[in-house]
């Protein structure tokens, strides 16, 4: 059950420096509030996905392959599953809390965000999950005043909460503004997300390669996933329900 807790806790706290490429077409100086008006007219328009995943999760000791299938109903809830050769876990995050279980020691849990955003030192939403899956920015803009900077001809912003001593720090493709990487950093803690192979689907563009690194004080993560995303109409794709017998655990 610890693995499962840090494979969603991972999903919000680490480590790893930006990858340097250098990117030089359809690059031109803009304005900051032009630039984020342009990203924002960007965001995929969609009301469900379904998106599967083949996994690598490698931490301090060990590297294990995982499945993943997930579902997502925009800014409502998303479902995961994960299995091996046999189903593993299952989850369900809401607006107001994450829930989940785990079939090979029978264990549950149910909770709000708020473990995770204390290890982000930064609050986390279900929009913040949503947005990290599909390739968006896990603060939103209009949560922060944004610096511009520029880095091997690509597009960048920058914040700095004195609130929390956060630093945000995102990366843009200088030709669509796809989402590079982004980062979320403080003394302790540090996140880095990276996209790659983006295509286009109805009309939008969803990354196909996502690595997420993480660390702070007590774990060091890295995630690896390899997704095919898809537009889809299955309303009632989100049953979840904590099977009998199952002990609750606390994190």
């Amino acid at each position: 059950m610890k693995k499962i807790i840090l494979l969603f806790s991972i999903l919000i706290v680490g480590c790893k420096s930006f990858t340097k490429v250098e990117y030089k077409s359809d690059y031109k100086k803009v304005s900051t509030r032009t630039l984020i008006n342009e990203i924002k007219e960007r965001k995929p328009d969609y009301n469900y996905l379904s998106i599967r995943s083949q996994s690598t999760i490698i931490d301090n000791t060990s590297t294990n392959q995982i499945n993943l299938s997930v579902r997502i109903q925009k800014d409502e809830k998303i479902l995961i599953n994960g299995s091996i050769l046999i189903p593993l876990f299952k989850a369900l995050l809401t607006d107001k809390n994450i829930k989940f279980y785990e079939k090979i020691s029978r264990t549950f849990y149910s909770g709000n965000y708020q473990y995770i955003s204390n290890l982000l030192n930064n609050r986390f939403t279900l929009i913040s999950f949503q947005n990290m899956l599909t390739g968006q920015p896990i603060i939103e803009f209009n949560e922060m005043n944004w610096k511009q900077f520029y880095e091997n001809n690509t597009y960048g912003l920058e914040t700095f909460s004195k609130t929390n001593s956060n630093n945000v720090r995102y990366i843009f493709n200088p030709t669509d503004l796809s989402l590079i990487s982004q980062s979320i950093y403080s003394e302790n803690n540090y996140l880095t997300v990276e996209y790659d192979d983006y295509k286009f689907i109805e009309g939008d563009f969803f990354p196909e390669k996502i690595t997420i690194s993480a660390n702070n004080k007590k774990e060091k993560l890295k995630i690896l996933l390899n997704l095919k995303v898809s537009k889809t109409t299955q309303q009632g794709m989100f049953s979840f329900k904590i099977p009998n017998g199952y002990k609750e655990i606390k994190i």
